[in-house]
């Protein structure tokens, strides 16, 4: 058994079925362990805690949101959860982390995750950064199986209410290979790749890497990155000069990336069109020839640096979403209105 637990404001901020984005604080429970406290001080009143119990049989299995007092003295949060579901799912379905509802292998759609006035059509992936503490980053998109990050060091970090510094070099992956975006991928042909950064610096260099499907500096299926003061993207298609590490690399104009924060999105139509935007604006187009059959669905998305910590890439990290299509200039410019 798995149980998330989210303390909120109070229990009229949340709705039935979906994680509380953002929270005051989240803490993973396993193997019914209990519940400890966050590690996280709060003021003394009266909060929100909701959870989401999970089992082998149906992802979620039970929620709820109770209202709790804490003290000075508080050490540890119950809850109690309500709306129990305890109906399991064929062999070949999969159970929304969501709503407990089972569904096609492929996890549904896409969307969810994104919220306050974002784009969620084909969303597969979304890291929103703002778990507070511990190891782990949450993929909240709809899609399944769930892509959640792991912070190889967490020690060169620094969490924030809403974001996670990189302070030094260190790595965050996924566990195996990143199949679902391979599979949305291949589908349409296209994919979108979005991050909400602050660079620490506008001298790192390789490109440094914000996010990247890949296992090493040499083969990729995508890459975002910043190369000093510019931002950079790859992309593989085949018949492309290179194009197994996603070659030829396409960056923006001079002194874009600054130590400020910056939306940047990189999308890739199947027509082999391709824009990198900057703060909601097009900044450079290219078009790259040639499909996506040599897509390699064993490669993991890796967050700050390769999988062999050799194009590490400092900042805060406020939000990193992932599309299966091209979104318009009018849908970039939406998400870049809404924020991180």
């Amino acid at each position: 058994m798995r149980v998330e637990v989210y303390l909120v404001d109070s229990c009229a901020d949340v709705t039935l079925g979906t994680r509380p984005v953002p929270a005051l604080g989240t803490a993973d429970v396993l193997r019914g362990d209990g519940v400890g406290a966050f590690g996280i001080a709060f003021d003394d009143g009266d909060y929100g805690l909701y959870g989401l119990a999970q089992d082998a049989d149906c992802a979620v299995v039970a929620a709820g949101c109770d209202e709790v007092a804490i003290t000075a003295a508080q050490e540890t949060l119950t809850v109690t959860l309500g709306a129990v579901r305890g109906e399991g799912c064929p062999v070949d379905e999969l159970c929304s982390l969501e709503t407990g509802d089972c569904v096609d292998g492929t996890g549904g759609t896409g969307g969810s995750g994104g919220g306050g006035g974002r784009v969620d059509d084909g969303l597969i992936l979304f890291y929103a950064f703002d778990e507070g503490s511990g190891s782990t980053v949450t993929d909240r998109s709809d899609v399944l199986p769930r892509l959640d990050l792991t912070i190889a060091d967490p020690g060169n970090v620094t969490w924030s209410s809403e974001h996670l510094s990189i302070d030094t070099a260190t790595a965050l992956s996924t566990t195996g290979g990143a199949a679902k975006v391979v599979a949305r991928a291949q589908a349409s042909g296209e994919l979108t790749v979005e991050a909400w950064i602050t660079p620490a610096n506008a001298t790192q260099s390789g490109p440094a890497r914000i996010v990247s499907m890949s296992t090493d500096p040499w083969v990729r299926n995508f890459m975002l990155g910043q190369e000093a003061g510019t931002y950079a993207a790859r992309f593989r298609a085949e018949g492309q000069a290179d194009w197994d590490n996603g070659s030829p690399t396409i960056f923006t104009t001079a002194d874009t990336a600054t130590v400020a924060l910056t939306h940047v999105v990189h999308t890739h139509s199947a027509s082999g069109d391709e824009v990198i935007y900057v703060d909601g604006v097009e900044n450079e187009t290219f078009t790259r020839t040639g499909g996506l059959s040599q897509w390699d669905a064993t490669y993991p998305i890796v967050v700050a640096n390769e999988g062999t910590n050799d194009r590490a890439w400092l900042g805060e990290l406020h939000l990193i979403a992932v599309y299966d299509r091209a979104l318009g200039a009018a849908e970039v410019e939406q998400n870049f209105t809404a924020g991180p």
